[in-house]
């Protein structure tokens, strides 16, 4: 058990590592990230793509910020900490990209996101650890995936550099909460 918990210890190390590394998002030459000096456009697409991305970095945010009030796990405890510094970080790098295209970044977790909060707050003990790293799994899975869809679809530079970025910290993420869940009780 503690070579899993050593190895498990030593992956969020490197995971903090790699995302200081990566926490710059660079400037931009005007304000539509686009480098042209044009007038601001946005699609459809990267509207939605803010408001999903917001939405499930807020609920990996708030589920962290739970997970360590509430959980006793001190690995678990160490991978919501990482975490929700993390999503601290890669929301406010979002927030500011939404404010340059002129698109409201929403506050509020989608009516979805909603429920799974509110199911796994009302879990306690293991029930709640292996809920919460599950449920953070499967969040960093469908973002993953909304993630890759817009970095292909999106042609603002800002956004497009932001998904870049993200993605493999993202991936990361998602390696440890798997390793997570597999050593939990």
């Amino acid at each position: 058990m503690m070579n899993r918990t050593t190895a498990f210890l030593l992956g969020c190390l490197a995971w903090v590592l790699a995302s200081c590394a990566t926490t710059g998002t660079g400037g931009t030459t005007d304000r539509t990230g686009t480098g042209t000096g044009g007038p601001i456009t946005t699609t459809q697409a990267e509207r939605e793509f803010v408001e999903n991305a917001a939405s499930g970095g807020q609920l990996r945010l708030q589920l962290s910020e739970l997970a360590q009030q509430k959980t006793s796990n001190l690995e678990v405890r160490e991978f919501a900490r990482l975490l929700a510094k993390q999503q601290t970080t890669t929301r406010s790098e979002l927030r500011d990209i939404a404010q340059q295209l002129r698109i409201t970044y929403p506050t509020e977790l989608k009516q979805a996101h909603k429920a799974v909060y509110d199911r796994v707050a009302g879990l306690s003990g293991s029930d709640f650890d292996r809920s919460y790293v599950r449920e953070v799994e499967q969040s960093f899975l469908q973002d993953i995936s909304v993630y890759q869809n817009a970095g292909s679809a999106t042609t603002n530079f800002a956004l497009r550099g932001h998904i870049l970025k993200t993605t493999p910290i993202m991936q990361g993420q998602l390696r440890l909460a798997t390793q997570l869940k597999n050593i939990l009780p």
